[in-house]
């Protein structure tokens, strides 16, 4: 009788650990993203951990950017040097950009050397400004093709795989969001598709780029150094990415 009661309690004990774990189960699979173990404290969304390395985080940003359809971009360009007079340079840009090739923004560009405050579009290989004196659009070459800025393999992201001689992440913020950074060396020859090149080979860049702690995706692109013809040694220029993934809409305009 007393084995009888001793092996009943001891079922009892081992159903109600069974319960336990079974609701303890359905309630991780009702949270969706699922019960982690104490000491897998991985960051949601970006795959980073709390001590990434630059290879992991460098590679996240090229994975986590491919599902980008749109995001928000402010372009700075500080310390030019000489340009030439037939190019429109764009010093600072402000605007919107839609996965895979359209932008729209407002920029500050030095148009036949003047310092003019205009709007622009690009949609694929058509590329339009306000006419700085009449406000009507008109359709430019040469301006700003989208693509440089969203193509993963040839555009501004693909810079990230460029890098060379990086350093360990260090915490950090772009406005406000946390993010790792890392800085390392860029061929300048390998941003010519966006500054036009004109530099002498194996010139290098200092380069800096930001990773979101909690998406993976780039938030800051940095370069400083002779990119293009003209520039400096302290010529810089940056990009600064946000609001990823809102419904915009952009179309060209009528000509």
């Amino acid at each position: 009788m007393h084995a009888s009661l001793h092996s009943w309690r001891w079922q009892r004990s081992r159903g109600r650990r069974v319960l336990s774990v079974l609701i303890l189960g359905a309630a991780c699979l009702f949270l969706i993203a699922g019960c982690a173990l104490p000491w897998q404290h991985t960051t949601p969304g970006s795959g980073l951990g709390p001590k990434p390395t630059a290879q992991q985080v460098l590679a996240a940003m090229q994975k986590n950017f491919s599902s980008v359809t749109s995001f928000h971009l402010t372009m700075k360009t500080d310390n030019l040097g000489n340009t030439d007079t037939n190019q429109i340079v764009i010093r600072t840009a402000d605007g919107d950009v839609l996965m895979p090739d359209k932008v729209r923004a407002q920029a500050n560009v030095l148009l036949s050397g003047q310092a003019v405050t205009v709007n622009l579009i690009s949609v694929g290989a058509n590329q339009y400004i306000t006419d700085p004196i009449t406000g009507q659009w008109r359709v430019v070459k040469g301006l700003l093709d989208p693509r440089a800025l969203t193509n993963p393999n040839t555009g501004i992201i693909s810079l990230v795989g460029k890098l060379q001689n990086v350093s360990a992440p260090v915490a950090d913020t772009v406005n406000g969001t946390p993010c790792w950074r890392v800085r390392g060396l860029l061929p300048a020859q390998d941003l010519a598709f966006f500054t036009g090149g004109g530099v002498p080979a194996r010139t290098m860049l200092q380069a800096s780029i930001c990773a979101g702690q909690a998406d993976g995706l780039p938030y800051e692109i940095s370069v400083v150094g002779e990119a293009a013809h003209g520039d400096t040694a302290k010529t810089s220029r940056s990009f600064v990415i946000s609001k990823y993934n809102e419904n915009i809409s952009i179309v060209a305009p009528q000509v």
